[in-house]
């Protein structure tokens, strides 16, 4: 990779470029199969096998299509909902180190560890004997 750029993914969610660090993003995956989980939150549309794993899979977005796998906290997850624009090598934003240009437009790191926090701490527990 050239130095000073950053590797990751750039999708479009909801309109917005969002950048997701190498170090994050594991893999873009197709399309998950999806099964759905009892009394989980909306945005937790399920879970799905990838290469033997079972994954949760969240909506980050209202798009369905190919699958981010990310790794958070030594597990995979799947985000779903963006448009995937370019994975590659991107230079980051002079004014906002954090961010990375994409064709001259500023891409907005997506907060992987808030968003599956955010689902957690929405998901019920299951009850047993019910």
């Amino acid at each position: 990779m050239e130095t000073g750029k950053r590797g990751g993914v750039v999708l479009r969610v909801e309109g917005r470029l969002r950048f997701i660090p190498a170090s994050v993003a594991v893999r873009v995956a197709p399309p998950p199969r999806l099964t759905p989980v009892p009394g989980a939150p909306p945005e937790l549309l399920g879970v799905t096998l990838h290469d033997g794993v079972i994954v949760p899979v969240i909506a980050i977005g209202p798009a369905r299509g190919e699958m981010v796998v990310c790794q958070h906290a030594g597990e995979l997850l799947g985000l779903v909902g963006g448009e995937i624009v370019r994975t590659g090598a991107f230079d980051p934003a002079s004014e906002q180190p954090e961010r990375v240009l994409y064709e001259g437009q500023p891409a907005t790191p997506l907060d992987v560890p808030a968003i599956y926090a955010g689902v957690q701490a929405r998901a019920r527990p299951a009850r047993l004997g019910t």
